[in-house]
């Protein structure tokens, strides 16, 4: 019997995982709440507020929803696995107390050392002259870090003595973070090549869906502010069966293991955020839910059903799903609005998405308003390329961007090139 199924966000990471099940033979429904205007066309949207997590529990009940998948970590962090369950619903993500992998950055470093998970040195700060005490007898370049949620720019890097005292203001003084400042993960700053694994877990074990790339600056060449993300890539070239196995083995599972031992068994995603350094994986985060826009990226390459995969994790037999993925790469490219991530216009009318109606493009901060489908946020649509190679899907990605047009439209023009230069190099972690 094929099943209802209810996905929480309006972004482009839920636009894709409407876009998975809206095509899968398991499911009969997808309703989005909130949604956006790109989900709208695939799905029923639902207008909730994700805070008021007895309304999102009542929706689920009034539908008479199968299964609720949460994208944004807000909710999980607020409990509502917590309270799902307790109602006896099926939701796929983890409890209040695992969602803390991802709400208390020091929570999940403590975890890491508990388990020896290898990560960059780190030191816990409540006061600014903690932070100022250990910058006396550490090394630039270091890494600031709110404790807890901060909508994914939370970060800061340091790389010079003025951009350290830039931080402590944005932190103490301006109070830019908020109560997620609370305390601080003071960290070392590790040099090497990004690397982003997601995993699919069912409290003991777990089955990797892909690899990718994100590119977190504003400006091309890694320049400018931290954003929600502005284009990413899947596989990576730095992704070899070895160095995956060994992420599995050294990190994914010790850190299943260590919630089981907690009486937390970990179910839902786990995305963990890697340094790859001469070879050996760091961990620099964990985040406890799907990236994005790297969902826009590895849902596409995903051959098997996301259905099934996530019914089986939540049943506590993730053993008798396979993950079949494609070969081809897929490239993400966001388009933003002029300004993102400080100050931006919204109610922009966006032109050029009929004569790409056969391409994949996901919808991030869009609404539908009469016959329109208008900008309602910074990062407004992500569009998807995909080809036998990195530069097959770059290119094909670009000539999609091309054809879309809203006044003040913003990308990078360079997702992907760090992928090309680590191909050109021939390195391998083999």
């Amino acid at each position: 019997m094929k099943k209802k199924v209810l996905i929480l966000g309006s972004g482009g990471r839920e636009h894709a995982l409407a876009w998975a099940f809206a095509m899968d033979d398991n499911v009969s429904e997808v309703y989005c709440a909130p949604g956006n205007g790109g989900t709208a066309e695939i799905a029923e949207n639902i207008k909730v507020n994700l805070v008021n997590l007895q309304e999102v529990l009542r929706l689920a009940q009034e539908k008479n929803i199968d299964l609720t998948i949460v994208g944004p970590e807000n909710p999980l962090a607020s409990g509502i696995v917590d309270l799902f369950r307790k109602e006896g619903l099926r939701i796929f993500g983890p409890d209040k107390y695992g969602a803390q992998l991802e709400s208390s950055k020091l929570f999940a470093r403590n975890l890491m050392a508990e388990k020896n998970i290898s990560q960059p040195s780190f030191y816990s700060c409540n006061t600014r002259e903690e932070v100022e005490s250990l910058k006396g007898i550490l090394e630039l370049p270091l890494v600031l870090k709110a404790d807890g949620l901060a909508a994914g720019k939370g970060v800061i890097v340091c790389e010079t003595d003025d951009e350290f005292e830039q931080a402590l203001k944005t932190i103490f003084d301006d109070g830019k973070f908020g109560d997620a400042a609370r305390r601080i993960s003071l960290e070392r700053c590790l040099i090497g090549e990004e690397l982003s694994v997601f995993a699919v877990c069912d409290g003991e074990n777990f089955k990797i869906l892909n690899t990718a790339q994100d590119h977190k600056r504003a400006f091309d060449d890694d320049k400018g502010p931290n954003t929600g993300g502005m284009g990413a890539y899947s596989p990576t070239p730095l992704s070899t069966p070895k160095l995956i196995d060994r992420v599995g083995v050294e990190i994914i599972q010790p850190t299943l293991d260590a919630m089981k031992e907690r009486g937390h068994p970990f179910t839902g995603f786990l995305y963990v955020g890697l340094m790859i350094v001469d070879g050996d994986p760091h961990v620099i985060e964990f985040n406890v839910r799907l990236g994005d826009p790297e969902t826009q990226v590895v849902l596409p390459l995903l051959k098997s059903s996301l259905f099934e995969l996530l019914w089986n994790a939540t049943e506590g037999k993730l053993k008798k799903s396979k993950v079949v993925v494609s070969t081809e790469t897929a490239v993400t490219v966001v388009l933003a609005a002029d300004g993102y991530p400080g100050k931006y216009k919204k109610g922009m009318i966006i032109k050029g998405l009929e004569s790409v109606k056969d391409r994949l493009v996901f919808h991030a901060g869009t609404l539908q308003k009469d016959h329109d489908i208008i900008s309602n946020g910074g990062r407004i649509l992500n569009v998807v390329g995909f080809g036998k190679d990195l530069q097959s899907a770059i290119d094909d990605a670009y000539a999609i961007v091309e054809s879309i047009e809203f006044s003040g439209k913003y990308y990078r023009k360079d997702i992907g090139k760090r992928g090309l230069q680590y191909l050109k190099k021939g390195d391998t972690n083999d």
